[in-house]
């Protein structure tokens, strides 16, 4: 479907709000985290409940199919204003995504208008870091730039980034001086970039293919700093991470999330050495209550250089990170690094399925990750991602086990958010 005709009739008529009534769940089979169990549930005022209510209004009988919390997409760029808006919570929709995080965008593009179309029973729940923490001339300053001058963030230039779409940070007298205006943003959290973090022992870093530059963000004892300011104002800390010495360095500043594994490039290593995840780190990650966002399919797709015959390789050493990374106890999220400008308006949809192509994770610890752990990740403190009593009445019913076939995640035969069933939406994608 073209993105500029779009799905404005169908979103339309997703934003009649409907009251969301007492119902008995009958005859369903529930995920746990483990298993599927079967039996009757009830919802009462966009809850799960454990016992029957005096009064049931309806009672939907889901006839043995299999029911799941919804999705989420805990790296998303796409939501950063209002164009094309309503396609775009559809598609996220249909997808079975319920909520998303956008960990990069212009904080005066996310309008009260915008923010009235979001976070509610026929919507998409989303929050924002707004612009985020970099090192002078590193990522992503030059890409912001770029994008400005092709148009993607309209009626802001490439001069108008700087404060906006990312703050330059050196050292922590910057930190002390732009602080204030960090927080008037009002972030939901704060997004920073440390990558090639080796450059700060004197490692020189991958160089930029747009303009030869050094690859550099934050330096790491910077990165501590933002992370005490961001905790003392109740804020958590998101960062972008190249290499395994950034995932340490991330660890080791107590950071709240760590976006993307390691991603292997031959330019910076030929081998994939400095792009394994010890095991001590992701003890320490675990200990620590770290989330780590997939992002596993975003070096493949937004990569065009990357030879044929180092991706079998780089692809095994994703595998065996997540292994190390879950077999220490670390909650792993899907994310898509999904952006506005790509031809194709790609979410955890596409992450979830070249996770199961190149079995990265069991049919079962991708479910677990897609919907339990990825809407913990973006909304910790609400009763997102589970089933039972208290859970917010959000999930979705499959036609056919997951757990036997990846490809069942996908055969979404009803929505339900917050208690209130979503029509039936067709399968389809956005195209530029």
């Amino acid at each position: 479907m073209d993105w500029r005709t779009g799905l404005a009739a169908l979103a339309a008529g997703m934003a009649v709000h409907a009251a969301a009534e007492n119902i008995a769940w009958r005859n369903g089979r529930w995920f746990d985290g483990e298993r599927f169990t079967n039996g009757t549930r009830y919802s009462v005022d966009a809850r799960m409940v454990a016992s029957e209510p005096a009064r049931v209004d309806r009672v939907i009988e889901l006839g043995g199919r299999f029911v799941v919390p919804p999705y989420g997409d805990a790296h998303h760029h796409g939501i950063d204003g209002d164009e094309a808006l309503e396609d775009k919570i559809t598609v996220f929709l249909e997808a079975g995504i319920f909520y998303v995080k956008n960990p990069n965008v212009i904080g005066e593009r996310i309008t009260p208008a915008v923010r009235a179309r979001l976070n509610g029973p026929t919507s998409v729940d989303a929050i924002f870091s707004n612009g985020g923490l970099t090192a002078p001339g590193g990522h992503p300053a030059p890409l912001h730039d770029y994008m400005s001058r092709i148009g993607v963030f309209k009626g802001f230039g490439p001069e108008e980034m700087e404060n906006r779409a990312y703050f330059l940070v050196a050292d922590e007298a910057d930190l002390e001086a732009k602080w204030p205006r960090i927080l008037a943003g009002k972030p939901d959290f704060i997004k920073t970039f440390l990558l090639f973090s080796e450059s700060y022992d004197g490692v020189q870093p991958l160089l930029r293919e747009t303009d030869g530059e050094p690859n550099i963000g934050l330096d790491p004892a910077v990165l501590k700093k933002i992370v005490a300011r961001a905790h003392a104002a109740g804020l958590r800390v998101s960062t972008h991470i190249d290499t395994a010495r950034d995932f340490r360095n991330a660890v080791d500043a107590g950071v709240d999330e760590i976006n993307h594994l390691p991603q292997p490039d031959p330019r910076f290593s030929p081998d994939l050495s400095a792009y394994v995840i010890d095991r001590e780190t992701a003890r320490l990650a675990a200990e620590k209550g770290i989330f780590v966002v997939t992002t596993a399919s975003t070096t493949e797709r937004l990569s065009p250089h990357l030879p044929e015959a180092w991706k079998p390789s780089m692809r095994d050493n994703q595998r065996k990170n997540l292994r190390t990374l879950l077999d220490a106890g670390v909650h792993v999220a899907l994310g898509s690094d999904g952006l506005s400008g790509e031809r194709r308006f790609v979410t955890a949809r596409q992450e979830a399925n070249f996770i199961a192509r190149y079995k990265l994770l069991s049919n079962r610890e991708l479910l677990r990750a897609w919907s339990i752990d990825t809407p913990r990740a973006i909304f910790p403190k609400r009763r997102v991602g589970c089933l039972g009593d208290g859970c917010e009445a959000s999930f979705l019913v499959l036609g056919a086990d997951p757990l036997d076939d990846a490809a069942n995640l996908h055969k979404i035969s009803l929505r339900v958010k917050e208690g209130v069933v979503l029509p039936h939406m067709p399968r389809f994608s956005l195209v530029r």
